[in-house]
């Protein structure tokens, strides 16, 4: 395998390990499940700084700002939903890709800014009034299953990287 893709290799194992990780707690009682995204953040975002690498950057804004919001919802903090911080932190996370990408003088896709910004806003109209997106039970699903969509990126980034993309 070309050097050139060993990174890719790398992220989307980590990906995919990362999926299957959560994944699993769905099925596990693990209370520390903000704990481990802050930690996985934490390291993925110093990787990205380090090695000047944008996927592990947002990658571990977005898991830090998660963390984050799941701790601020499990302690109620303020007048905003549960599920509104949630949203908030993930947005927050995926947003200050930006500025620090920037400062790095880096390229931040467009994607995690337009999708944090989203975010950001949706759990505003949340705390304004009582805005629904979905639909209570499918929130309970998307929650679940979530990390399913990390196994599938995983695995199509380990599958892309094999053919020589």
């Amino acid at each position: 395998m070309p050097l050139k893709k060993q990174p890719q290799v790398a992220i989307g194992v980590a990906v995919l390990a990362l999926g299957v990780v959560l994944l699993a707690t769905r099925f596990v009682s693990i209370g520390s499940a903000p704990a481990w995204l802050l930690g996985l953040g934490l390291g993925l975002t110093l990787l990205g700084l380090v090695q000047r690498s944008v996927a592990a950057l947002v990658g571990g804004l977005a898991a830090l700002g998660l963390g984050a919001g799941l701790v601020l919802g499990d302690v109620a903090a303020g007048a905003l939903p549960k599920n509104a911080w949630t949203l908030l932190g993930l947005g927050l996370g995926l947003v200050a890709a930006l500025p620090l990408g920037r400062l790095m003088a880096l390229r931040v896709p467009r994607w995690s800014t337009a999708l944090g910004a989203v975010l950001v806003a949706v759990a505003v109209l949340r705390a304004v009034r009582d805005f629904e997106l979905i639909t209570p039970r499918a929130e309970i699903a998307l929650r679940t299953w979530w990390p399913v969509a990390l196994v599938l990126a995983g695995g199509w980034l380990v599958v892309r990287a094999a053919r020589g993309r």
